[in-house]
């Protein structure tokens, strides 16, 4: 089935849901569903069809897309409810919901996308999913989405400090980031096949392809310089931070830790000082690891007979 077709039929799966809302509150929940990479939001036609990833594994697998599409608009209103908890923590940002409708409104959009959530995997049972599977698979989705708030709990109590090293950072993007993309792929894979083999290799795949959309994001902060002006605390500057001496790295420093006079640096030292220490280059090989994972992740997969050419087009 085209890409068009299976983001029409998701779009229809998630209003349907949201449907029995009254309509003050529908239009409240139906915003953070069209941001990007949310289930309603305009498909980028130059971006891989993030959205449709467990719809994409079922059928590579051979299973029903139609099957599929509760599951994947349940993931979407789980995934909604993630982004409106960190509106939450980030009210201090102009356009974030809590900024516009107030902490008690945000709270009760992200609390009802959970709702939604649960309901959504319910109707798994419409398209003859028996109990035992969809129980499951709700299982399943609970245990990843419990992995991400422990990541997100370590990202939190780390704040912006700058002694995290390289392995507390890429546990955390495991924990908080790659595990909702395996969860994506896992269950997608599930409502297709129960073949432990291939179910292994469709976890690994999606463990190792959330991992390399995470550090690309990294590397995009930085060449993009949105994350230096928020001082977020990546790959880049963590290695970075590992790699100058003398005065780079003491800018470093006071930047990052907010220090007195760290308003006034001038961003574009920062960004000089990311990229002359090698900070880049070393998070593209760490994206190009995780890229090769991923496709040989593929190709265990292809070995057991399945169509992976949907599948490769997340890696390229």
């Amino acid at each position: 089935m085209n890409d068009g077709l299976l983001y029409k039929l998701l779009h229809e799966e998630i209003i349907d849901v949201i449907l029995s809302l009254p309509e003050e509150l529908y239009d409240f929940v139906k915003e953070p569903l069209t941001v990007s990479k949310r289930g309603l939001a305009v498909a980028d036609e130059h971006e891989p069809p993030w959205i449709l990833l467990p719809l994409i594994v079922c059928e590579s697998i051979g299973g029903s897309t139609d099957k599929a599409l509760p599951l994947c608009a349940s993931l979407q209103f789980f995934m909604a409810a993630g982004d409106v908890f960190d509106d939450i923590e980030d009210n201090d940002a102009p356009l974030s919901l809590s900024s516009r409708y107030g902490t008690a409104i945000t709270n009760n959009i992200a609390t009802t996308l959970l709702v939604l959530g649960e309901k959504a995997i319910a109707r798994l049972k419409s398209r003859c999913v028996d109990d035992r599977m969809i129980v499951r698979i709700l299982d399943i989705i609970n245990s990843y989405y419990l992995t991400a708030c422990k990541g997100q709990h370590m990202d939190l109590s780390h704040g912006s400090a700058i002694e995290l090293s390289e392995n507390d950072y890429l546990d955390i993007l495991s924990m908080k980031s790659a595990s909702q993309i395996e969860c994506a792929c896992y269950t997608g894979a599930l409502l297709a096949t129960e073949n432990k083999k291939v179910l292994d290799n469709i976890k690994e795949f999606g463990h190792n392809l959330g991992m390399l959309a995470q550090i690309t994001n990294d590397i995009a902060g930085i060449i993009e310089k949105k994350d230096i002006i928020n001082k977020k605390i990546t790959l880049p500057v963590i290695f970075a931070l590992s790699q100058t001496e003398g005065p780079a790295n003491s800018l470093l420093i006071r930047y990052y830790r907010k220090q007195a006079g760290s308003a006034d640096i001038d961003i574009e030292q920062i960004s000089d000082i990311l990229s002359n220490s090698g900070a880049l280059h070393y998070t593209a090989i760490k994206m190009e690891f995780y890229r090769l994972l991923a496709s040989e992740a593929i190709e265990k997969i292809k070995e057991s007979g399945i169509n992976t050419e949907k599948l490769g087009m997340f890696v390229k």
